[in-house]
C-alpha cells in the first residue's frame, strides 16, 4: 500500500540511519514506507491483529521495522530518538492520552528530534457528528474523534519545549475517497 501524503512530506526532512518512532501505525504503510528509505522505525499500535500481520511480514530493506503491540499514552520508556511519527491518532483518543503521548515524545527526543504530526481539525466538516464525549470530541458511526485546535496544540508543543519548523491546516492534504478533512500539520524540532 502506499503511504501517507503526510510520510511523503516528512521524508525529506529525515536522513538514513536516524531513529523514527511511530504512534499508532494501523496497517504500517507510513512504517514501512519509511524503513524502505534506510530509517531505524519502531512502529506501535494497540491493535493485536495488525501488529501480528505486520510482525510476519518478510521485509527486505537496511533496517527492519520492530512493530510492537502497546497503547501509545501508556509509554513509560524514555530512548533517544531522532524522530516521532504520528499521523490520525491524536486525535483517536481522549485529550489527556494525547498530551500524555505528546509529553513522553519530548522526553524521548534529543535536542533537535522532529516531531511530526497530522491530525484531523474543528474546521472539518465532521466536526459535530455524532454524539459528544468531551470537549471537540464525538463517536460517529462507531468511531471516536477528537477534532483539534490548531492554536491549542501549537501552545501544547510549545509548553513541552518544541519549536515549529512547519505549520498548516487545511484540506486537500490527507484525501480519502469522498473524504477531505481539513487537517493540522506539524512539523516541530525539539529545543
Amino acid at each position: 500500500q502506499a503511504p501517507s501524503t503526510f510520510a511523503q512530506t516528512c521524508l525529506p526532512h529525515l536522513r538514513a540511519g536516524q531513529s523514527l518512532f511511530e504512534l499508532g501505525c494501523g496497517n504500517g504503510r507510513d512504517a514501512l514506507y519509511f524503513a524502505r528509505h534506510g530509517l531505524r522505525v519502531t512502529a506501535i499500535d494497540q491493535s493485536e491483529a495488525a501488529i501480528t500481520r505486520l510482525v510476519e511480514l518478510d521485509i527486505a530493506c537496511q533496517f527492519a521495522p520492530r512493530f510492537l503491540r502497546k497503547n501509545f499514552a501508556e509509554l513509560s520508556n524514555h530512548v533517544e530518538l531522532e524522530a516521532v511519527y504520528s499521523r490520525f491518532t491524536l486525535h483517536a483518543v481522549p485529550k489527556d492520552e494525547a498530551s500524555l503521548a505528546l509529553a513522553w515524545a519530548a522526553s524521548a527526543l534529543g535536542s533537535g528530534g522532529l516531531l511530526f504530526v497530522e491530525a484531523r481539525s474543528v474546521k472539518g466538516s465532521m466536526y459535530g457528528l455524532g454524539e459528544p464525549r468531551e470537549p471537540d470530541a464525538f463517536v460517529y458511526q462507531g468511531h471516536y474523534r477528537r477534532f483539534l485546535r490548531s492554536e491549542e496544540l501549537v501552545a501544547e508543543m510549545d509548553e513541552l519545549g518544541f519549536a515549529l519548523a512547519e505549520h498548516v491546516e487545511s484540506a486537500g492534504l490527507s484525501v480519502y475517497k469522498d473524504d477531505d478533512p481539513v487537517v493540522i500539520r506539524v512539523i516541530a524540532r525539539k529545543r
